[in-house]
């Protein structure tokens, strides 16, 4: 896999092209984009069969090895790759370590070793044991292992096994937290290895919901920093629930790869996105809860010409932000192609500012009737 700049300079947004593909010759996916967040290998919600009806075109799918540790035994001997393994053979599987949409739990470091909280409780990852991991996986790409603040560096001679055997693209992570003199470090020795294809800006949360809020001021120096320093021609990736405002901003810098986690918090909570793209369409709001009894018997569609299927729950939900989330991103492509992306930025801006208005409003009015 070989990622293309079409056009761009640093620090500003950039369209590229994710092609030459392990055995699929023709595909190309245009950047910006998001990966499918999953656990376990499956999109939270959706069966396969589902996932057919509703994908049409290949998709990147994120592989937290948080939630698919228990998979590396099964696949001894495997000779297929984990995208096969977990049903889903169309897919470009990414493998990640940490699961963006669960909070990751703090603390628990070990000299060389990486704690990681399984489904079978906490284990001890380190480089070797990793490597061993992908080469058993054999993913289309993946990163590097990183504890979020300081690189647990393969040696060099395992990296190169490890990329012969899977023909990976390899992103690296760049740690160091919000220390920018840590950042800069960790940048020096990584940034010019060749057998880097693209950078994980990693550490700057520590997943799960929480991240929705994180302001893109709060990042910006990070950021900044970065995307100075990195050569124009790798990819640059950021993972968990960024909030479409903070993902705008973020590709206004070149980020060029997100996932699809936030909009699984979305879903857990019962909610559908409905902020527009369009300034001439009718706003419905950023997004809206069905919990609410207004929605009780309510059988519109949450959008109008939306083309999902109309069913129920969660299902119903997932596919529905899944879908609208990447008619963001297909919107911000277009937005860059044609020099637009600042307006869509203040449109996206302004309906997200109006939602926490009125979550605040309904946090106030709450507090008043407990008080009364």
């Amino acid at each position: 896999m070989k990622f293309f700049v079409k056009s761009a300079s640093k620090s500003s947004p950039r369209l590229g092209v994710l092609k030459d593909i392990n055995k699929r010759e023709n595909l190309k996916l245009d950047t910006p984009l998001a990966m499918l967040y999953t656990r376990g290998g499956s999109i939270p919600h959706i069966t396969h069969e589902v996932y057919q009806i509703c994908c049409k075109d290949p998709q990147i799918i994120q592989i937290p090895v948080v939630s698919t540790y228990q998979f590396h035994d099964a696949m001894e001997g495997y000779p297929g790759s984990i995208s096969e393994f977990v049903g889903m053979k169309s897919c470009i599987s990414c493998v990640t370590v940490q699961d963006p949409g669960d909070l990751t739990q703090p603390g628990h470091h070990y000299k060389d070793y990486m704690p990681l909280w399984t489904r079978s409780g906490k284990i001890l990852l380190n480089s070797e044991k990793y490597m061993d991991i992908i080469e058993t996986f054999k993913p289309d790409m993946y990163y590097l292992l990183s504890d979020g603040d300081t690189n647990i560096a393969s040696a060099q001679k395992r990296v190169t096994k490890a990329v012969d055997n899977t023909n990976a693209f390899v992103m690296a992570p760049i740690t160091g937290g919000y220390c920018l003199k840590s950042r800069k470090r960790c940048l020096d020795l990584i940034k010019e290895k060749e057998l880097i294809d693209g950078f994980l800006i990693d550490g700057l949360h520590n997943n799960g919901p929480e991240v929705e809020f994180l302001t893109y001021t709060e990042i910006k120096d990070v950021i900044d920093l970065v995307v100075r320093e990195v050569p124009e021609n790798k990819l640059l990736a950021v993972q968990g629930c960024w909030n479409p405002v903070a993902i705008v901003k973020m590709v206004q810098k070149g980020i060029d790869i997100f996932d699809t986690s936030y909009c699984y918090i979305v879903t857990e909570r019962s909610s559908a996105l409905t902020f527009s793209l369009d300034k001439n369409s009718n706003m419905t709001g950023f997004e809206i809860n069905l919990r609410q009894l207004r929605y009780a018997d309510d059988f519109q569609p949450i959008l109008p010409g939306l083309a999902v299927q109309e069913l129920l729950g969660s299902l119903l939900l997932t596919i529905h932000n899944i879908h609208h989330f990447m008619k963001f991103f297909e919107k911000i492509r277009s937005c860059i192609a044609d020099g637009t992306l600042s307006e869509l930025e203040k449109l996206v801006s302004k309906q997200f500012e109006e939602y926490q208005d009125e979550i605040m409003q309904g946090k106030e009015k709450k507090v008043l009737n407990e008080e009364n």
